[in-house]
């Protein structure tokens, strides 16, 4: 994995986030030339960074969870927030990113990501950040931290995908409603991997097996079961 270069990041930043502002005011079109227009860029620099077009669309989209991460490290204590309010503080912050050029995303999200036909750097940047997030929560119960494999971080990814996409069609009254859905579902999804009843089960299960001569010979129940068992 090549090392991070944030200079090389803020420029491929200024290019997408001015092919996403020509691509709204053109009606889904613009030219390699206008970008560089508009950054006082060569248009042949532009290949320097991006192969085609649509690379640099989808760059857009990638550059948010690293814009998110730089903000998230000005955060002083971030890493001692629960589950939960991570969870609820990337979307929502997200969704205000997305705001900032939500013409373009109405317009792309669903055909740059949603029906891509392979995983998007988007969608790498969502499930590695979510990832990162449940892996360094020392909260986590042990069953949930035992389930957790590519297959969890991905259908996360994807629910949060959709989460995007109903902020996008939500019109209610500044969104509200996927503000409230928001809450519920972070709240939710940290009881569940925070909750320790299979953890407290397994060790009750162990006990029990390391002491089942002393249980079937002093419980009433399970004397009566076995001594049944025997007769029969």
């Amino acid at each position: 994995m090549a090392s991070f270069d944030p200079e090389t990041f803020k420029t491929k930043y200024n290019i997408a986030e001015a092919a996403a502002h020509l691509y709204s005011q053109g009606n889904g079109q613009f030219y390699i030339r206008d970008v560089a227009a508009a950054l006082e860029m060569d248009p042949a620099e532009i290949f320097n960074y991006f192969p085609n077009k649509v690379s640099i669309l989808r760059f857009y989209y990638a550059s948010l969870i690293i814009r998110y991460e730089s903000m998230v490290s000005e955060i002083e204590g971030f890493n001692s927030y629960t589950l939960s309010e991570k969870f609820s503080n990337f979307a929502f912050t997200l969704f205000d990113m997305l705001a900032e050029q939500e013409e373009f995303v109405e317009d792309t999200f669903d055909k740059l990501i949603v029906n891509s036909c392979t995983k998007t750097d988007f969608e790498r940047e969502v499930e590695r950040l979510l990832k990162q997030f449940l892996e360094n929560d020392s909260q986590l119960s042990i069953s949930s931290s035992v389930a957790l494999n590519d297959c969890s971080y991905s259908f996360l990814r994807r629910q949060f995908l959709e989460l995007v996409r109903f902020w996008l069609h939500d019109d209610s009254d500044n969104r509200e409603l996927t503000m409230q859905l928001t809450d519920k579902l972070t709240a939710f999804l940290q009881e569940l991997f925070y909750n320790t009843v299979l953890d407290k089960g397994a060790d009750l299960l162990k006990f029990f097996n390391a002491n089942r001569e002393s249980f079937f010979q002093n419980i009433p129940f399970l004397k009566q079961i076995c001594s049944k068992i025997e007769i029969r």
